[in-house]
Order: structure tokens, then C-alpha cells, then sequence
């Protein structure tokens, strides 16, 4: 199948036609009475806004038809169309169409203390989805749609709240500022150091007119409260480079604040997987001399006399005895330093101690 190389949504000719054809719909609208034109305007917005991000050259071209098609039923009803005109009066006015079928769900909104959102913003929920900033809501339109007071009291005491939850936060956001600002200019006035990378002299934050007219006075600092101070770059704790122990044992060094790069990242996973795989081993090791070892308690117990698989025992006890040993180095596996729940660091522990004691009988 034959690709573009640019697509059809990046070409130029495309973008052109698309804004021609939602001007002219816009200028369209503003020869209808206000509630037809509100109506109009909103819809034909938010019908633009959903589809932006279409990618199909099939879904795009209908969507532009559908356009054209208002735009001829607009011009219909303009040029003196009583059908096309009550069609389109009928739809602004919730007697057909969308609005009806919101204005119904408004009626029988039946909530003890939820508020009713529809009343906010009456789109379809596709819409709200891919466009949720208040900017794109489109309300409902109490010039012709009656809405129960109680809703309205809700709706109203609920953008109270909200202002103010963004009263406090703002409050809470200044009086940070300030505190960063009353420490940067203690630390600025008693010459420190470490904010020398913020290019502020000793005296910058004063109120005082000889310093302040002074030629070493940074102008626009001292009460403006609208200036925010730059982050000390310059640290003491924790330090800019820092010896790491991974729970596998592995060591490493690394730079503080900044992400470890691809290569040490897999090292650390090698060492994990690798000691997974060592304790996977001794699991299956010591579990299996075990169950020999029961096996032959249970013979013993019956009365059962087999000199030969006693002897065929005895030395797989000591096989895997060995392998234990090999697979492990020293003899010993840092469980204990994986990082675990506290349940599974006792079982690991005491299963560390069992193959312990089972590879130095």
C-alpha cells in the first residue's frame, strides 16, 4: 500500500481549508438572534476542537462534509428557508435534537447533595474526556432552560469551595516564597557562599535608601515581591557523589540527583538475577537431599533392609552436599541481604542456616 510521505493533516492545503471552512461558519452565525448564535458558535467550536486530531483521510473528509452541510443549511435559513430556519431554531431552543435529551436529564436529577455537572458543561462525555479544561465547557444556557434553584445553590457553593481551595493553595504558595526569600537574603547579607551561583550581592534584599541607590544595588529585587530567587545549586548534604550497596552486594558509585546510566543499570539487574539464581539452586539442592534423607527414615521405620540404596543415598547426599559448596563459593549465600518482607527474611534465614549445616556435616 502507497504511503505519503507527509501525511495529509501536515500538509499546508489541507490546514487552509480547514480554517476557511470554520471561519466562514463562525461569520455565519453572528445573522441569527443570541440564542441561536450562542448555540451555534459553541457546537461548531466543539465539534472542531474533538475532531482536530483526526488522522484519517475517510473520517476527515466526513467531517468536512458535515460541515459544508451546515454551512449550506446556515445559508438556507438566512436566504429566507422557514424549514431550514425553525430546524435550526428547534435545536437552540431544546425542542429537538441534543439539548432536549440534556434538558430532560436535568429535570430528573434527583440527588440529595452531589451537584448536577450537566448543568456546567452539557457536551457529550466523549468531549469532556478529550477536551477537560474549563475553557471548552459549554454551560447550559438558563436563558431558555428553566433549572430547579437547589441545583443552581449547589453549583454555586461548590465554585465557592473551589475558590476558596485556590485562595489557601495561592496563600500557601506565597508564604513558601516568602520563607525562601527571608532565608536567600539572610544567607545573601551574611556573604554566604554556597548562593554565590545566584549572582546576589551582600545588601541586595535592603529597604534602606543609601544601599538601595548604592551602584552595587541590584535593581527590581528589594520589595518586589513578585521576584523569585533561584535554587541554591551548591549542597553540603547529602554529597554529590555517593557509595551505593546493593541488596545483591553489588557496590557502586553514584551521582547524586542524577539518573545511573544503561549499562551500570543492567549490571545491578546481572546481579540480581544472578543471585536468584544461586538461591534457586540451593533451595532445590537442600530440599532434595532432605526428602532422600526422609526417605530412608520411612524405610528404616518399616523394617525395610536395602544396603544398596542406603549407599546410593548416602553418596547423592554427598553429590549435592558438593554442589552446594561449588555453587555457592565460600560455602555461604548472603541471604539476609536481600531486601525482603520481614516473614521471608526469617524463612531465608533459617533455610541459610539448614544449608549451612547440611554442606559442613
Amino acid at each position: 500500500m502507497f504511503r505519503p510521505r507527509t501525511p495529509f493533516f501536515r500538509k499546508s492545503a489541507h490546514k487552509h481549508h480547514v480554517l476557511c471552512e470554520y471561519r466562514k461558519l463562525l461569520r455565519q452565525t453572528k445573522q441569527f438572534d443570541p440564542v441561536e448564535q450562542t448555540y451555534l458558535r459553541s457546537w461548531i467550536r466543539e465539534r472542531f476542537h474533538h475532531n482536530k486530531r483526526q488522522t484519517s483521510p475517510t473520517q476527515a473528509s466526513q467531517y468536512l462534509s458535515d460541515g459544508t452541510w451546515a454551512s449550506l443549511v446556515m445559508s438556507a435559513a438566512l436566504n429566507g428557508s422557514t424549514t431550514q430556519r425553525q430546524y435550526i431554531s428547534d435545536l437552540a431552543y431544546g425542542r429537538t435534537g441534543y439539548l432536549k435529551d440534556v434538558a430532560q436529564q436535568v429535570r430528573e436529577f434527583n440527588h440529595p447533595t452531589k451537584p448536577c455537572q450537566t448543568i456546567r458543561d452539557v457536551r457529550p462525555r466523549s468531549s469532556r474526556i478529550h477536551q477537560p479544561h474549563k475553557a471548552y465547557w459549554i454551560p447550559l444556557d438558563l436563558r431558555v432552560f428553566s433549572v430547579p434553584q437547589h441545583l443552581l445553590d449547589r453549583i454555586r457553593d461548590e465554585d465557592e469551595r473551589d475558590r476558596l481551595r485556590e485562595r489557601r493553595k495561592r496563600q500557601r504558595r506565597e508564604l513558601r516564597l516568602a520563607r525562601e526569600i527571608s532565608e536567600l537574603t539572610n544567607a545573601v547579607n551574611e556573604g554566604n557562599h554556597a548562593v554565590r551561583d545566584s549572582g546576589l550581592l551582600p545588601e541586595a534584599f535592603t529597604s534602606v535608601p543609601a544601599v538601595a541607590k548604592s551602584p552595587l544595588h541590584i535593581p527590581g529585587v528589594a520589595g518586589n515581591p513578585l521576584w523569585i530567587p533561584p535554587r541554591i545549586k551548591l549542597r553540603l548534604d547529602p554529597p554529590f557523589v555517593q557509595h551505593v550497596r546493593a541488596s545483591s552486594g553489588f557496590e557502586l558509585y553514584k551521582v547524586n540527583g542524577r539518573k545511573p546510566p544503561h549499562w551500570l543499570a543492567a549490571k545491578v539487574a546481572a546481579s540480581y538475577r544472578k543471585l536468584s539464581h544461586r538461591l534457586h539452586l540451593h533451595e532445590f539442592y537442600y530440599y532434595f537431599a532432605q526428602d532422600l534423607k526422609l526417605e530412608e527414615e520411612f524405610e528404616a521405620r518399616l523394617g525395610v533392609y536395602d544396603p544398596g540404596y542406603w549407599i546410593y543415598a548416602s553418596n547423592y547426599r554427598e553429590y549435592l552436599r558438593n554442589k552446594i559448596k561449588e555453587s555457592s563459593g565460600n560455602g555461604s549465600v548472603d541471604v539476609g541481604s536481600c531486601e525482603m518482607g520481614a516473614e521471608e527474611w526469617d524463612s531465608r534465614a533459617m533455610l541459610q542456616r539448614a544449608m549451612q549445616e547440611f554442606a559442613n556435616e
